[in-house]
């Protein structure tokens, strides 16, 4: 504990009561004096025996210096750093299944704040509270008003602005399956655009986002809304263009937002899509429409990408976005949706460039967005990494592995290379460097059946028995902090069973085609060890998930570990009914093994694919 008698030109009274506590720090008479000057420009601290002062602009700045001053040894020193854009921060999906605790995503809050990330996005299309609409959001683990308010209190306390991003378009599957919304309805997932009943909606879902939150921005959504007018809107008013659909229901949102006071922004994405040929985002041929400017409202376009690993594309994009003429946003990735474990070769690889092109675009506001496709299975603690190296192209241009190893040493107290352990995960043999088309072998492996895995010819020769159980034991040797001990545990029992299920699939093939029945009996004797590992495994994916979010969601990540544990059973049924003599032959392994290629994978030699694409070749209820 260091005592520190602060001297402030500014209330810092509620920020103080979390910082505090956080770096270790005590306010005393006799501490050593701190003087904080707040005004305009970079974050400067100015060390000596007898006194600091540090510059900071805002409280974000201040705990960033805070935590630099901390640590730094020296007797006298002066540290700058002149930030590079005026919001930065992450963007947390709360959206697909997993719903941070509030008690935890206040801790996420306050981890952002303390690198000096002054924003944070709350992605939510159904998990807030509209009290007209009880259905919305039902058992989805969604924030009630008076939580989001407290959330909102706490971010500013602590130096954070909390953005809510909602979705007025498309993305609503999950609320629109409800009988409320059998009139505002186009698609499945697209709202019906032109029905009032569908801005009685918006306008009582975006009235009730205001009531929670003091920023007057509002990320308002209408990304991928790939059929649009072309479900009850078709049979209403019959074909249009996209085009005109999409500024017709921009209007009026617009006007919504301007009701309560919001500045909305929303992802560019379906624009260039529309102008496109191939209908491709990053289509370099895109041509908007002279009309599109003349109905187009002061809105902000957030550029998505996650993608490209060269520093043109980026270049290009931006041109390309600011013929739209309104105020660029970026959006870059840290790659959490990858499967089970984030993929930091590609978040790397292509932030880089991302954020080198928004610094010489002049863009002010960044974000790095933490997806949780299909099922959130990364634990978002895991990307923590990722937002470092955020900070540090926030405050400077280093972005070299020894400079991020030496700040998250400092500001997190882990070790950089551990949380890269976990990038090999994916990155195995046959997936190229930096996993550029972001293979999932490791969820490949976990789901594929272990009879007929649809995946065992793209896995096979791969060496992967070998390639986890040297992951598992480097796993087991990480000294994880209380911010990351569930999650270590986690991926060191996944390394564990990974390396199990690689060598049985193996062993059960390559006995039952050569007959050999020892090594058939020895199969099984290991799926019953392996079946134990799995439980663990189990267990062990339950106690991160319900330290970091609500119970609601988890029951889907039920549903694919009890499906793994009966496979077990079935397995070892089939297999011992076929030693004992009561079957001639095992149907299931004398199918063709095929290669397995699609939409997912592509050209790519090892593959990338959902749960239900990996888990059978069947239908699973109505995907």
């Amino acid at each position: 504990m260091k005592d520190i008698f602060i001297q402030s030109n500014e209330n810092l009274d509620d920020f103080f009561s979390h910082a505090l506590q956080e770096l270790e720090l005590r306010e005393t008479q006799n501490g050593h004096p701190l003087r904080l000057i707040h005004r305009p420009g970079s974050l400067k601290i100015c060390h000596g025996p007898l006194e600091t002062i540090i510059y900071y602009q805002e409280k974000a700045h201040l705990f960033r210096a805070l935590t630099l001053w901390v640590h730094e040894d020296r007797p006298v020193y002066v540290l700058e750093e002149q930030p590079h854009f005026e919001a930065i921060g992450p963007m947390i999906d709360l959206s697909r299944n997993a719903v941070m605790t509030v008690k935890k995503l206040e801790r996420f809050i306050l981890l952002t704040s303390k690198m000096g990330l002054n924003r944070l996005m709350l992605y939510m299309e159904d998990t807030y509270e509209i009290p007209e609409y009880p259905y919305f959001g039902h058992l989805r683990g969604r924030y009630t008003q008076v939580e989001l308010k407290a959330l909102d209190t706490y971010a500013q306390a602590v130096g954070v602005t909390l953005i809510p991003a909602i979705q007025t378009l498309a993305h609503l599957t999950n609320p629109l399956k409800w009988q409320f919304a059998g009139n505002i309805r186009d698609t499945e997932d697209i709202l019906l655009v032109g029905e009032e009943e569908t801005y009685t909606f918006l306008e009582a879902a975006i009235r009730s986002i205001r009531s929670c939150f003091t920023t007057d921005q509002l990320h308002i959504g209408m990304d991928e809304a790939h059929q649009l007018g072309k479900g009850k809107y078709l049979v209403v008013h019959g074909l249009k263009d996209r085009f005109s659909i999409m500024a017709e229901h921009l209007q009026r949102v617009a006007v919504l937002c301007q009701n309560v006071g919001f500045k909305p922004m929303m992802w560019s994405d379906m624009f260039f899509r529309i102008g496109a040929p191939t209908g491709d985002y990053y289509d370099p041929d895109v041509c908007f429409p002279t009309e599109l400017f003349a109905d187009l409202p002061a809105v902000k376009m957030v550029y998505w990408d996650y993608y490209h690993n060269d520093y043109a594309s980026y270049q290009r994009m931006f041109a390309k976005h600011r013929e739209l003429k309104q105020p660029i946003v970026f959006a870059g990735g840290i790659w959490t949706w990858n499967g089970l474990a984030p993929n930091y070769g590609k978040s790397f690889a292509t932030m880089r460039h991302a954020l080198q092109a928004a610094k010489e675009n002049d863009v002010q506001e960044v974000y790095a967005t933490l997806w949780g496709d299909d099922g959130a299975e990364t634990p978002l603690i895991a990307a923590l990494l990722g937002l470092q190296y955020f900070s540090e192209a926030q405050f400077g241009n280093d972005l070299s592995l020894e400079n991020l190893t030496k700040k998250f040493q400092l500001f997190h107290q882990s070790i950089a290379s551990d949380f890269l352990l976990l990038d090999r995960f994916d990155q195995t043999a046959g997936v190229p460097k930096n996993n550029p088309h972001g293979e999932n072998p490791s969820k490949l492996l976990l789901y594929q059946d272990l009879l007929y895995g649809l995946y065992h010819e793209n896995l096979t020769d791969l060496s992967l028995a070998s390639h986890y159980q040297a992951l598992a034991q480097e796993l087991a040797a990480v000294k994880a902090t209380r911010d990351t001990q569930t999650m270590f545990a986690f991926y060191q029992q996944l390394a564990d069973v990974l390396a199990q299920k690689a060598c049985i699939t193996n062993q059960i093939t390559s006995a039952y085609k050569s007959k050999d029945f020892t090594e058939l009996r020895q199969a099984v004797d290991e799926l019953s060890v392996y079946k134990s590992a799995l439980q663990s495994l189990y267990e062990a994916h339950r106690q991160v998930w319900f330290d970091w979010n609500r119970p609601f969601g988890f029951e889907s990540i039920d549903l694919r570990y009890g499906a793994l544990l009966m496979r077990c059973d079935t397995t070892l049924w089939r297999l011992t009914a076929f030693l004992d003599g009561e079957l001639d032959t095992l149907e299931e392994l004398t199918q063709p093994s095929l290669p397995m290629v699609t939409p997912f994978s592509g050209s790519t030699s090892v593959g990338r694919n959902l749960f239900h694409g990996i888990y059978s070749a069947g239908k699973i209820s109505d995907v």
